[in-house]
Protein backbone atom coordinates (compact mmCIF):
# COMPACT_ATOMS: atom_id res chain seq x y z
CA UNK A 1 0.00 0.00 0.00
CA UNK A 2 1.65 3.14 -0.88
CA UNK A 3 1.03 6.72 0.56
CA UNK A 4 1.55 10.60 -0.19
CA UNK A 5 1.96 13.03 2.46
CA UNK A 6 -1.12 14.89 1.90
CA UNK A 7 -1.14 18.88 1.35
CA UNK A 8 -2.99 20.32 4.89
CA UNK A 9 -5.23 22.71 3.44
CA UNK A 10 -7.13 22.85 1.07
CA UNK A 11 -7.51 19.39 0.85
CA UNK A 12 -8.95 18.47 -2.23
CA UNK A 13 -11.35 15.75 -3.50
CA UNK A 14 -10.18 12.62 -5.79
CA UNK A 15 -7.61 10.15 -5.29
CA UNK A 16 -4.42 12.33 -5.06
CA UNK A 17 -3.48 11.23 -8.84
CA UNK A 18 -3.92 7.49 -8.24
CA UNK A 19 -1.37 8.47 -5.21
CA UNK A 20 -3.80 7.74 -2.34
CA UNK A 21 -4.06 4.61 -0.43
CA UNK A 22 -5.88 2.05 -2.50
CA UNK A 23 -8.50 1.58 -0.07
CA UNK A 24 -10.92 4.97 -1.21
CA UNK A 25 -12.47 5.32 -4.76
CA UNK A 26 -12.85 9.26 -3.48
CA UNK A 27 -12.34 11.03 -0.11
CA UNK A 28 -12.29 14.83 0.70
CA UNK A 29 -10.62 15.47 4.14
CA UNK A 30 -10.32 19.02 6.16
CA UNK A 31 -7.92 19.91 9.31
CA UNK A 32 -9.10 22.24 12.73
CA UNK A 33 -5.45 23.39 13.55
CA UNK A 34 -7.11 26.06 15.63
CA UNK A 35 -8.93 25.71 19.15
CA UNK A 36 -11.56 28.08 19.53
CA UNK A 37 -10.48 30.48 22.55
CA UNK A 38 -11.38 28.92 26.43
CA UNK A 39 -13.33 26.11 24.70
CA UNK A 40 -12.21 22.52 26.18
CA UNK A 41 -12.86 20.52 22.58
CA UNK A 42 -12.52 21.28 19.23
CA UNK A 43 -13.41 19.72 15.72
CA UNK A 44 -9.82 18.32 14.49
CA UNK A 45 -10.95 16.52 11.63
CA UNK A 46 -13.60 15.52 9.21
CA UNK A 47 -13.72 13.35 6.28
CA UNK A 48 -15.58 12.04 3.54
CA UNK A 49 -14.65 7.98 2.46
CA UNK A 50 -16.22 6.22 -0.41
CA UNK A 51 -14.46 2.96 0.74
CA UNK A 52 -13.36 -0.33 -1.66
CA UNK A 53 -14.86 -3.68 -0.95
CA UNK A 54 -13.06 -4.70 2.59
CA UNK A 55 -11.97 -1.66 3.53
CA UNK A 56 -11.06 -1.52 7.22
CA UNK A 57 -9.97 0.84 9.94
CA UNK A 58 -10.08 1.18 13.98
CA UNK A 59 -8.24 2.50 16.67
CA UNK A 60 -5.21 1.35 14.97
CA UNK A 61 -5.49 4.13 12.97
CA UNK A 62 -7.58 6.66 15.16
CA UNK A 63 -6.67 5.86 18.82
CA UNK A 64 -5.36 9.40 20.02
CA UNK A 65 -8.97 11.16 19.43
CA UNK A 66 -12.68 11.10 19.87
CA UNK A 67 -14.16 9.62 16.29
CA UNK A 68 -17.85 10.23 14.95
CA UNK A 69 -18.63 7.96 11.91
CA UNK A 70 -22.18 8.32 9.91
CA UNK A 71 -23.00 5.52 7.38
CA UNK A 72 -24.40 6.88 4.37
CA UNK A 73 -24.35 4.06 1.95
CA UNK A 74 -23.63 0.41 2.20
CA UNK A 75 -22.84 -2.00 5.28
CA UNK A 76 -20.05 -2.34 7.71
CA UNK A 77 -19.32 -4.50 10.91
CA UNK A 78 -18.15 -2.67 13.86
CA UNK A 79 -16.24 -4.35 16.39
CA UNK A 80 -16.42 -2.27 20.13
CA UNK A 81 -16.51 -3.53 23.51
CA UNK A 82 -17.00 -7.09 23.08
CA UNK A 83 -19.81 -6.20 20.42
CA UNK A 84 -20.08 -6.80 16.53
CA UNK A 85 -22.46 -4.56 15.25
CA UNK A 86 -23.75 -4.48 11.39
CA UNK A 87 -24.27 -0.66 10.42
CA UNK A 88 -26.56 0.47 8.17
CA UNK A 89 -26.54 3.86 6.08
CA UNK A 90 -28.05 6.03 8.63
CA UNK A 91 -25.97 4.78 12.29
CA UNK A 92 -24.01 6.76 13.96
CA UNK A 93 -20.91 5.84 15.85
CA UNK A 94 -18.95 7.15 18.69
CA UNK A 95 -16.06 5.74 19.46
CA UNK A 96 -13.67 6.89 22.14
CA UNK A 97 -10.41 7.79 22.45
CA UNK A 98 -8.29 4.83 23.29
CA UNK A 99 -10.80 2.10 23.49
CA UNK A 100 -10.25 -0.59 20.74
CA UNK A 101 -12.84 -0.79 17.43
CA UNK A 102 -12.69 -2.27 14.20
CA UNK A 103 -14.86 -1.46 11.55
CA UNK A 104 -14.88 -3.36 7.91
CA UNK A 105 -17.22 -3.23 5.08
CA UNK A 106 -17.89 -6.49 3.11
CA UNK A 107 -18.77 -4.55 -0.31
CA UNK A 108 -18.20 -0.91 -0.75
CA UNK A 109 -19.49 1.75 1.56
CA UNK A 110 -19.41 5.38 2.21
CA UNK A 111 -19.27 7.12 5.40
CA UNK A 112 -18.45 10.97 6.70
CA UNK A 113 -16.40 11.04 10.21
CA UNK A 114 -15.25 13.46 13.20
CA UNK A 115 -12.11 13.46 15.19
CA UNK A 116 -12.91 15.79 18.07
CA UNK A 117 -9.77 16.86 19.90
CA UNK A 118 -10.11 17.98 23.80
CA UNK A 119 -12.52 17.40 26.64
CA UNK A 120 -15.40 16.28 25.47
CA UNK A 121 -18.72 17.80 25.97
CA UNK A 122 -19.92 15.75 29.34
CA UNK A 123 -23.15 14.68 27.49
CA UNK A 124 -20.62 12.56 25.31
CA UNK A 125 -18.26 11.45 28.39
CA UNK A 126 -19.09 8.18 29.06
CA UNK A 127 -17.36 4.71 29.58
CA UNK A 128 -18.60 2.79 26.70
CA UNK A 129 -18.40 3.78 22.83
CA UNK A 130 -22.31 4.26 21.20
CA UNK A 131 -24.04 3.35 18.41
CA UNK A 132 -27.55 5.53 17.23
CA UNK A 133 -29.40 3.03 14.88
CA UNK A 134 -31.39 5.89 13.02
CA UNK A 135 -32.69 5.98 9.34
CA UNK A 136 -30.72 7.63 6.46
CA UNK A 137 -31.15 11.74 6.91
CA UNK A 138 -29.95 13.87 4.46
CA UNK A 139 -30.12 17.15 7.19
CA UNK A 140 -27.44 15.29 9.37
CA UNK A 141 -25.17 14.54 6.06
CA UNK A 142 -25.47 17.52 5.06
CA UNK A 143 -24.22 19.10 8.20
CA UNK A 144 -21.41 16.12 8.06
CA UNK A 145 -20.09 17.96 4.46
CA UNK A 146 -20.66 21.38 5.62
CA UNK A 147 -18.55 20.53 8.76
CA UNK A 148 -15.86 19.28 6.18
CA UNK A 149 -16.11 21.95 3.88
CA UNK A 150 -15.66 24.92 7.05
CA UNK A 151 -12.33 23.21 7.85
CA UNK A 152 -10.83 22.58 4.37
CA UNK A 153 -11.52 26.72 3.58
CA UNK A 154 -10.62 27.75 6.72
CA UNK A 155 -12.38 31.09 6.98
CA UNK A 156 -12.24 33.03 9.09
CA UNK A 157 -14.10 31.67 12.42
CA UNK A 158 -14.42 28.72 10.96
CA UNK A 159 -13.26 26.77 14.39
CA UNK A 160 -16.43 28.37 15.86
CA UNK A 161 -18.65 27.58 13.28
CA UNK A 162 -17.42 24.10 12.92
CA UNK A 163 -18.55 23.64 16.39
CA UNK A 164 -21.89 24.96 15.67
CA UNK A 165 -22.19 22.54 12.26
CA UNK A 166 -21.48 19.94 15.08
CA UNK A 167 -23.92 20.75 17.54
CA UNK A 168 -26.88 21.46 14.46
CA UNK A 169 -25.92 17.59 13.72
CA UNK A 170 -26.43 16.51 17.16
CA UNK A 171 -29.71 18.08 17.53
CA UNK A 172 -31.26 16.81 14.23
CA UNK A 173 -29.76 13.82 15.75
CA UNK A 174 -31.80 13.74 18.89
CA UNK A 175 -35.08 15.14 16.91
CA UNK A 176 -34.73 11.85 14.85
CA UNK A 177 -34.07 9.44 17.60
CA UNK A 178 -36.25 10.55 20.32
CA UNK A 179 -33.48 8.69 22.81
CA UNK A 180 -31.72 12.36 23.28
CA UNK A 181 -28.01 12.49 21.52
CA UNK A 182 -27.93 15.34 23.94
CA UNK A 183 -29.87 14.47 26.95
CA UNK A 184 -30.53 18.20 28.64
CA UNK A 185 -32.16 16.53 32.07
CA UNK A 186 -28.69 14.71 32.30
CA UNK A 187 -27.24 18.89 33.22
CA UNK A 188 -27.08 20.48 36.24
CA UNK A 189 -30.55 22.33 36.94
CA UNK A 190 -28.79 25.58 36.89
CA UNK A 191 -27.57 24.69 33.32
CA UNK A 192 -30.71 23.57 32.00
CA UNK A 193 -32.48 26.71 33.46
CA UNK A 194 -29.82 29.28 31.88
CA UNK A 195 -30.03 27.74 28.59
CA UNK A 196 -33.79 28.71 28.20
CA UNK A 197 -32.59 31.73 29.59
CA UNK A 198 -30.77 32.53 27.54
CA UNK A 199 -33.15 31.49 24.48
CA UNK A 200 -35.70 33.37 25.56
CA UNK A 201 -33.34 36.05 25.94
CA UNK A 202 -31.74 36.03 22.79
CA UNK A 203 -33.09 39.32 21.31
CA UNK A 204 -31.13 40.77 24.75
CA UNK A 205 -27.23 41.57 25.07
CA UNK A 206 -25.64 39.03 27.33
CA UNK A 207 -25.47 39.73 30.50
CA UNK A 208 -23.28 37.76 32.87
CA UNK A 209 -24.60 38.98 35.77
CA UNK A 210 -28.33 38.97 34.88
CA UNK A 211 -27.94 35.21 33.50
CA UNK A 212 -26.26 34.13 36.89
CA UNK A 213 -29.46 36.06 38.95
CA UNK A 214 -31.70 34.35 37.28
CA UNK A 215 -30.70 31.27 37.52
CA UNK A 216 -29.89 31.26 40.95
CA UNK A 217 -25.67 30.67 41.32
CA UNK A 218 -22.93 33.30 40.50
CA UNK A 219 -21.60 33.74 37.34
CA UNK A 220 -17.99 32.27 37.85
CA UNK A 221 -19.64 29.45 38.81
CA UNK A 222 -22.14 28.99 35.81
CA UNK A 223 -19.35 29.64 33.68
CA UNK A 224 -17.23 26.74 34.91
CA UNK A 225 -20.42 24.89 34.75
CA UNK A 226 -21.32 25.29 31.09
CA UNK A 227 -17.68 25.13 29.93
CA UNK A 228 -18.04 21.52 31.77
CA UNK A 229 -21.23 20.22 30.32
CA UNK A 230 -21.47 22.18 26.75
CA UNK A 231 -17.84 22.91 26.32
CA UNK A 232 -18.30 26.77 25.53
CA UNK A 233 -19.02 29.49 27.93
CA UNK A 234 -22.70 30.96 28.38
CA UNK A 235 -21.74 33.65 26.53
CA UNK A 236 -20.65 31.94 23.70
CA UNK A 237 -23.86 29.56 23.94
CA UNK A 238 -25.93 32.93 23.60
CA UNK A 239 -23.77 34.37 20.74
CA UNK A 240 -24.23 30.97 18.73
CA UNK A 241 -28.01 30.37 19.44
CA UNK A 242 -28.48 33.93 18.36
CA UNK A 243 -26.70 33.69 14.89
CA UNK A 244 -28.77 30.28 14.24
CA UNK A 245 -31.96 32.24 14.53
CA UNK A 246 -30.29 34.87 12.32
CA UNK A 247 -29.90 32.24 9.69
CA UNK A 248 -33.74 30.96 10.22
CA UNK A 249 -34.60 34.75 9.80
CA UNK A 250 -32.55 35.33 6.72
CA UNK A 251 -33.50 32.01 5.67
CA UNK A 252 -37.01 31.11 6.20
CA UNK A 253 -38.29 34.57 6.29
CA UNK A 254 -36.51 36.61 3.93
CA UNK A 255 -35.79 39.29 6.07
CA UNK A 256 -32.84 42.12 4.94
CA UNK A 257 -29.81 42.31 6.89
CA UNK A 258 -30.68 45.06 9.04
CA UNK A 259 -34.51 43.78 9.65
CA UNK A 260 -32.84 40.60 10.90
CA UNK A 261 -29.91 42.46 13.21
CA UNK A 262 -33.22 44.96 14.72
CA UNK A 263 -34.68 41.87 15.36
CA UNK A 264 -32.35 40.20 16.85
CA UNK A 265 -31.43 42.86 19.36
CA UNK A 266 -28.19 44.17 17.68
CA UNK A 267 -27.45 47.80 18.00
CA UNK A 268 -26.40 48.25 14.03
CA UNK A 269 -26.28 46.03 11.45
CA UNK A 270 -22.43 46.08 11.38
CA UNK A 271 -22.24 44.82 14.64
CA UNK A 272 -24.92 41.95 13.52
CA UNK A 273 -22.61 41.67 10.31
CA UNK A 274 -19.02 41.21 12.27
CA UNK A 275 -20.51 38.78 14.61
CA UNK A 276 -22.62 36.40 11.67
CA UNK A 277 -18.94 36.45 10.29
CA UNK A 278 -16.89 35.45 13.09
CA UNK A 279 -19.13 32.71 13.59
CA UNK A 280 -20.46 31.16 10.52
CA UNK A 281 -17.09 32.41 8.25
CA UNK A 282 -19.51 34.08 5.57
CA UNK A 283 -21.07 37.65 5.91
CA UNK A 284 -24.88 37.35 5.98
CA UNK A 285 -25.35 38.53 2.62
CA UNK A 286 -22.52 36.24 1.26
CA UNK A 287 -24.12 33.54 3.21
CA UNK A 288 -27.97 34.09 1.55
CA UNK A 289 -26.18 34.09 -1.68
CA UNK A 290 -24.82 30.59 -0.84
CA UNK A 291 -27.71 28.61 0.39
CA UNK A 292 -29.90 30.08 -2.59
CA UNK A 293 -27.72 29.00 -5.16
Amino acid sequence: MTTKRLPRRPVSGGTNNGLRPSRYDYWRTGYGDCRPPELRFWIAQAGEYHCKPGFVTGSFEHSQRAQLFYQVEGKAVWQVDGRTLTIQPGHLLLALAGQPFHYETGGGAKHHWLGIEGELPAFLRQNTPRCWPLPYDPEVESRFAELRETLIWQKPGYALHAIGLFYEALGRIEALSGDTAVPQTAYPEAVRNAMTYLRENYAQSFNAVETGTAVGVSPSHLRALFEKWLGESPRQFHTRYRIEQARRLLRDQNLTVTEAAYHLGFHDARHFSRTFKRITGHTPRNWRLEIGD
